[in-house]
């Protein structure tokens, strides 16, 4: 054994200077194994350690005195840990991640309501709701099937630590063009920890394999394999645990017992956060500043998504700032690099073919001196390699592509055979196809001018305005597929230029030809903010359900790199005199104020520079608000809006004017001394509850039976979850506290009856609000005001805001005039509408039905990924309208009906005209579908693909129509609002790899919103291969606005149920779209021809009859 001359120190003061680390890269045969002589506890040392008042994270001196050199333990320190208390039973989505329905069962909120009133009701009512989505638990054969996997199969959304976003953040833009060559050379540049270790993917015998052809991998530090004691920290405890570094199956086990659960996946790992990105943690936790440089918090997905989050959080602290080092560095790089191998065979690439083959040989030998001409693989390791890199075709089909890649008949293949056999695999013939029937000569290529005609004609991109832009595409796809040692054609002769089918196919599948559209850098956003609708978050800060739900800043991050552009924060009373964030009167957990509106300072513009509006829902006391003020200045400074750009103007600023401004919306502050109106309603209890709460007591407003939300239907009990029924029915009108105190004064939420008629309410006397003027002051453009009616002066005033749940606005909309009052009141002021109090699982609302009204702010739960959510971040996911905000419709933007409306209109004088969309799409294939986590080894795929047309009309016989494939709509013809257009393809049995269905769609509809159309595909799988039954279980989903969606021939990426983007999962398609056609301007041409058309017969009969008579005549 040897040693580094320059081992780290055994022990750093807390707050010593950091070591600094060199690395450099060993020769492939030099193999080091170091001592590093860190102390580490024997076996006593892992048990866990008690929470005391005096923090000391490191081993004590006990622990010290008997330790011992972890090189003199291969196996590491073994510690015997205290079980720890279980957790509630987690909510588990099914396979694939995807949302699959249980058998109908009895409500889950009947069991609810049935339940004894008393101590723990909202905590049981929540745990039963979550219980009755399924019962199921990971077993461990799934969670262990995971373990031999090459690298992931989601694109995970990370940030650095700067707050930048390394994936966009956004919902589209893959690029497997970019992915594969670059991303191999990033990993040839990664670091070696001083040459400690092995490298990833090698067996734990084998020694590392140094600088080898096909790229190098990250070199793992023996030490991290063998175990280092880190200092675990949550709320309850702080304990020392023995955290090792499993490299076959890519983990990070700390309980070494029970590896099935106490784990995670480094293909899981989403953020690793340290030093001032974890700041808020560390002093949420209490742990004292000098620890700051040897903290850092690990995010990663939590694939059961207990309590709904989606992801969890690991808060750590290294026991010196070496072994901090190798944790955060190495954790980073094996992401990284298992990430980009796994893009690069996506890709074309042969370096990542090569990477793996090289990592499945260091497997197969270890440290057995070989020759390269002894590497080869039989057929059952090629197949078990295919299972690892989520191939998931056919066995019949891997052995046949064996068979041909096989050229010796020797039954094994070498790498060169390995290669062919890969390049078999991921032909395209479909593609193939389309190539041939596009260039003139496929054996000389596809020139520049038929590459152009093609965007033209078939992609229906317009190329003379940006010739250039596709002049170097055309370029960069040939030279990506050049042979080596070839020549640099001329570049000044074009036409000596040719792309072959490789780079054909390559740019089909690439972010050049993404299914969206693209921003230009030339557009802007110069209308005024009442003219666009704006990406809206509610209850920002929740991670899971709205009852027994975390809360958390890792929400706003979330959002914010998302690209949402108003977000929520409701404010509590804190213990300590510091205002905190929670969802009030619930059992959910509380963050403080001040950490919550940093990390939106600092988040607040990664994804997009137009303004950020935060929604303030106050519950605080006078002294607190003070606080709250003085909190949004210090942290948010200059940013922060204080006054109006300009005073001479009755109109809003447009988001180019806000760039980088952030808003705050908040009640306006009330006059010293006014008392509250004597006349307020009145309930009774003691304590009034938020008015986002479920639990707030229901005002009998009349004898009528308020509706419940409409449900979007779904084809089977098995499908994507998408709306939630309505639990209690709760009144939200005017109510106050029982010593008077409007509730509604204080908060955000718009509780107003809007049966109360207006008379009436002009009798009371107008309630001040509750908020203090150093907070009030804040709503510069956007203060929240108190609905009493849209002709009143106070609703005219271009810089307030209404605030309305669903319910609200629901009951406004029944009245006609009243509907008509409030699309006039959204084309010059601002309106937010929030999901009801009775989605206590952070289900969603169809957006269509407020967007349709002119609604600017939609809040949705966006820690639920349910339809709500999949139509709203299809909104906000192309071009321009990625920065949060989409210009609204002509129609909803200007008004032709002029000032009458103010007192009133006939909802005749306000019909908008119906337009006959038409557009089509082709399905042609699917590649390398997600498999189900149940699903055993030689179970197979059976694929079919479900198409759904969702518009913002009112249901209605006769809205949508189709032709092609299966029609799956509802029976009795009704579409729009709740009631999709469906069609389904045929199945594909036994083929999850690349199932070709060619079924052509051709849809019409007819709407008064074509801008509010939005297309769902969705892949199924058949349980039987054969049937569309109940038990199919989807597999993954895509969702967009028919506007953003390009023509041609795309790829469209395909997400799981939490969101996540999958790495390689696409389908491919072609969609036509034809230009809208007013019906008025098609019914007067109808009639116009028809008429023509009558005359025309009228005319060619008598000219009929009178040949006929004078023939007549003339015989006689």
């Amino acid at each position: 054994m040897t040693s580094t001359p320059a081992s780290p120190p055994s022990t750093l003061t807390p707050g010593g200077s950091q070591r600094s680390l060199s690395f450099a890269r060993i020769p492939p045969s030099q193999h080091v194994v170091t001592t590093v002589p860190l102390t580490v506890t024997p076996a006593s040392a892992g048990t866990a350690s008690p929470s005391s008042s005096s923090w000391s994270p490191t081993p004590t001196s006990s622990q010290r005195s008997a330790a011992t050199s972890a090189q003199s333990s291969p196996e590491g320190p073994r510690g015997r840990l205290q079980p720890q208390s279980s957790s509630p039973p987690s909510l588990k989505l099914p396979e694939a991640t995807m949302a699959v329905k249980s058998t109908p069962t009895p409500s889950a909120m009947s069991e609810a309501v049935a339940m004894t009133k008393g101590p723990g009701l909202i905590r049981r009512i929540s745990r039963g709701a979550a219980n009755k989505l399924t019962r199921r638990r990971t077993s461990t054969s799934n969670a262990n099937s995971r373990d031999n996997s090459s690298g992931p199969v989601l694109m995970r959304r990370r940030s650095d630590s700067k707050g930048g976003v390394e994936n966009g953040g956004g919902p589209v833009g893959f690029n497997n063009d970019d992915n594969d060559e670059d991303a191999i050379d990033e990993a040839n540049g990664m670091i070696d920890m001083n040459g400690i270790g092995e490298a990833i993917g090698l067996s734990s015998k084998g020694p590392t394999s140094g600088i080898r052809d096909g790229g190098i991998a990250p070199l793992i530090p023996t030490i991290l394999k063998q175990g280092t004691l880190l200092t675990k920290v949550t709320k309850k405890r702080r304990r020392n645990l023995k955290f090792l570094l499993d490299i076959d199956s890519a983990k990070v086990i700390w309980d070494a017992s029970k590896p099935s659960t106490k784990r995670f996946y480094i293909d899981d790992l989403r953020e690793i956060r340290k030093g001032a990105d974890a700041q808020n943690y560390r002093e949420e936790f209490g742990v004292p500043a000098e620890y700051q440089n040897r903290w850092f918090t690990i995010i990663y997905a939590d694939q059961e998504r207990s309590k709904g989050r989606p992801f969890k959080t690991m808060h750590l602290i290294a026991s010196n700032d070496y072994v901090f080092e190798l944790w955060t560095t190495t954790l980073e790089n094996i992401s990284k690099y298992r990430s980009d191998i796994m893009a690069g065979l996506a890709g074309s690439g042969d370096r990542s073919i090569k990477a793996h083959w090289r990592r499945e040989m260091d497997k197969l030998f270890g440290a057995i001196p070989h020759a390269e001409e002894e590497e080869k693989m039989n057929l059952e390791g090629v197949e078990k390699l295919c299972r690892n890199l989520h191939i998931n075709c056919t066995k019949n089909l891997i052995r046949a592509q064996f068979a041909n890649a096989d050229t010796d008949n020797t039954g094994y293949l070498k790498y060169e055979h390995f290669k062919n056999f890969v390049t078999r695999l991921k032909e395209r013939k479909d593609i193939k196809e389309i190539y041939r029937a596009v260039v003139r000569d496929h054996r000389v290529g596809l020139d520049l001018g038929e590459f152009l005609e093609f965007l033209r004609g078939t992609q229906g991109i317009d190329v003379d305005s940006e010739r250039e832009h596709w002049e170097k595409t055309f370029e960069k796809a040939i030279r990506k597929f050049r042979p080596k040692g070839q020549t640099q054609p001329n570049a000044e002769d074009p036409s000596s230029l040719r792309m072959h089918f490789e780079a054909f196919s390559t740019f089909l599948s690439s972010n050049s030809n993404s299914a969206m559209m693209t921003w230009r850098p030339q557009t802007v956003l110069d209308k005024p903010l009442n003219e666009y609708f704006i990406s809206s978050s509610h209850n920002t800060y929740l991670l899971g359900r709205q009852v027994v739900g975390e809360s958390s800043p890792e929400a706003y991050i979330e959002a914010l790199q998302r690209g949402c552009r108003c977000v929520e924060v409701d404010c509590w009373d804190g213990a300590d005199g510091q205002p905190m964030v929670t969802h009030g009167r619930t059992g959910t957990t509380k963050v403080l104020f001040s950490d919550c509106i940093a990390v939106i300072g600092k988040y607040a513009f990664v994804s997009s520079p137009y303004p950020l509006i935060i929604s303030l829902e106050v519950h605080c006391n006078a002294e607190q608000q003070v606080i709250m003020a003085d909190i949004l200045k210090t942290v948010l400074g200059e940013r922060l809006l204080l006054e109006p750009l300009m005073t001479n103007t009755c109109s809003l600023p447009s988001p180019e004017e806000l760039k980088n401004r952030i808003l705050i919306k908040v009640k306006a502050p009330g006059e010293e001394g006014t008392e509250e109106s004597a006349h307020s309603t009145e309930i009774t209890g003691r304590q009034h509850r938020s008015l986002s709460s479920p639990f707030s007591r229901p005002v009998i407003l009349d004898n009528s039976v308020i509706s419940s939300p409409p449900l979007v239907s779904s084809p089977a009990p098995s499908s994507p979850p998408e709306w939630s029924s309505s639990f209690w029915e709760t009144g939200r009108g005017s109510v106050t506290a029982g010593t008077g105190t409007s509730v509604s004064s204080v908060t955000d939420d718009s509780d107003t009856n809007p049966a109360t008629p207006v008379s009436l309410q002009k009798e009371k006397k107008k309630a001040r609000s509750k908020i203090v003027r150093p907070l009030g002051d804040l709503g510069v453009y956007t203060r929240g005001q108190k609905y009493r009616g849209f002709s009143l002066n106070e609703s005219r005033s271009t810089n307030h805001v209404f605030s309305f749940a669903e319910r609200t606005f629901d009951n406004l909309c029944k009245d006609p005039d009243l509907k008509a009052q409030l699309e006039k009141h959204n084309v010059r002021c601002l309106m937010r509408v929030y999901p009801s109090a009775t989605r206590i699982t952070s289900s969603n609302f169809d957006p269509n039905k407020f967007w349709r009204r002119g609604v600017h702010m939609v809040a949705t739960n966006w820690q639920t990924y349910d339809l709500g959510t999949q139509i709203n971040n299809a909104m906000f996911a192309a071009g321009i309208d990625r920065t949060g905000y989409v210009l609204k419709p002509k129609e909803l933007r200007k008004t032709k009906y002029g000032a009458e409306l103010n007192n009133g209109v006939s909802a005749a004088r306000m019909k908008k005209d119906k337009k006959l969309l038409k557009f089509s799409v082709e399905m042609i294939s699917a590649q390398q579908l997600p498999r189900l986590r149940s699903m055993g080894s030689d179970e197979s795929i059976h694929p079919y693909i479900e198409l759904e047309v969702f518009c913002a009309d009112d249901k209605a016989r006769g809205v949508a129509s189709g032709k092609g494939g299966m029609d799956a709509s509802a029976r009795n013809g009704m579409s729009g609002i709740g009631s999709p257009h469906r069609r389904r393809t045929k199945i594909v049995y036994g083929n999850g790899y690349n199932p070709t269905y060619n079924d052509n769609f051709t849809v019409s509809l007819e709407t008064k919103f074509p801008s509010l159309v939005f297309v769902r595909w969705t892949v199924w799988n058949s349980a039987d291969g054969r049937n569309y039954g109940n038990t199919n279980a989807p597999l993954a989903t895509y969702t967009a606005k028919l506007d953003s969606l390009r023509q041609g021939y795309r790829h469209l990426p395909l997400f799981d149920m939490s969101g996540e983007q999958f790495l390689f999962s696409t389908l491919f398609c072609r969609i036509k779209k034809e230009e809208a056609l007013s019906l008025e301007c098609h019914d007067a041409r109808s009639a116009k021809v028809g008429t023509l058309k009558q005359f025309g017969r009228s005319v060619f009969n008598r000219t009929l009859s009178i040949e006929k008579r004078r023939s007549k005549e003339d015989v006689s």
